[in-house]
């Protein structure tokens, strides 16, 4: 289980934003996502079974939070967990998406299960 950052505006399918800042934001929610899941690994080795991710998202703010945009967003970080994993990001099926209690800054708390 590693928690992250919500993810930036930019990163959701409605955010507006230049081509280039939505690469910058995007390289460094990979990054992030890299760094903790080989943390959370710590020096074991994926097996090669297939994955699923659970995704717990605590928005900043009681605002709706729409899942199926949600889910979207997390693109980057599913880039980066499977780098660590040493796998393909197309191994992964939907996301499960759960929205939970507001939290202050936000924070996805995603989880790597097995099939």
């Amino acid at each position: 289980m590693i928690e992250l950052p919500f993810p930036a505006k930019i990163l959701w399918p409605n955010g507006r934003g230049h081509h280039m800042a939505k690469h910058r934001e995007a390289k460094k929610h990979k990054a992030w996502a890299y760094a903790a899941m080989l943390a959370d690994l710590r020096g074991a080795k994926h097996d090669g079974s297939p994955v699923t991710l659970r995704a717990t998202f605590h928005p900043k703010t009681a605002n709706a939070v729409d899942k199926d945009n949600a889910s979207a967003s997390l693109k980057a970080y599913q880039d980066g967990i499977a780098q660590a994993l040493g796998m393909d990001d197309s191994a992964f099926g939907q996301p499960i998406v759960h929205i939970a209690e507001p939290r202050k800054g936000g924070a996805v708390i995603i989880e790597v299960e097995a099939i």
